[in-house]
């Protein structure tokens, strides 16, 4: 899962792209023409790319997180194979949808957190770490699955919570950017007649 920012006010004229979290101690950079690889020097895995002088290549619409087209894909990719850079997959499908949390049972090394199985349409069954209180099996939920960008910018990656494995984040309205002032307590609970892996773009107008 490739994920796309531009922000040229803020860095300058620069698409950054980033398949996962990226830790700054095990950073290793290399830079080949206009292109920027990032990679994590203990695996030497590719982790994310600064295209710089973008706007040479191709027009980028928007600010912040931004979604790239297919020819666009194509563009960068060619721009990659020609320095002699692995090439990236890059998918545009939605990274926050509805769940259905089929079970729930309390995290064995935390008194607050709980391991949860839940149902997320094309991504299957995935376990998830959740710490609200008002979580149970049977609730219908809003997922953030690994790749999302939420409101506040943050991006969503898979992890270990006290070394149980968790696949993305049960979302609070707050997260999402519904309860600005952060007056509901827990996770968001929707109706169940909403089918697991419903984007969450096409409901949030309804809530």
């Amino acid at each position: 899962m490739w994920l796309s920012f531009y922000n040229p006010k803020a860095v300058g004229d620069i698409l950054m792209l980033m398949s996962a979290d990226i830790d700054q101690k095990s950073l290793g950079i290399e830079t080949l023409s206009d292109v920027t690889r990032l990679y994590n020097k203990k695996t030497n895995e590719t982790v994310g790319y600064n295209i710089h002088r973008i706007s040479h290549y191709m027009g980028i619409e928007g600010c912040g997180h931004v979604i790239l087209t297919a020819d666009q894909v194509d563009q960068l990719n060619q721009l990659l194979y020609e320095q002699g850079f692995e090439t990236i997959q890059y998918e545009s499908k939605p990274r926050i949808v509805v769940g259905k949390v089929l079970a729930c049972e309390e995290h064995p090394d935390s008194d607050h957190l709980h391991v949860t199985k839940v149902e997320l349409g094309e991504e299957g069954v995935q376990q998830i770490v959740c710490g609200a209180k008002n979580i149970e099996a049977g609730l219908t939920v809003v997922v953030a699955l690994p790749g999302a960008v939420m409101p506040n910018g943050q991006v969503i990656w898979s992890g270990t919570l006290r070394g149980v494995e968790s696949y993305g984040m049960i979302c609070s309205a707050y997260e999402l950017g519904l309860d600005p002032e952060h007056e509901k307590i827990g996770i968001m609970s929707l109706s169940d007649d909403i089918s697991a892996g419903t984007p969450f773009d096409k409901i949030k107008g309804l809530l």
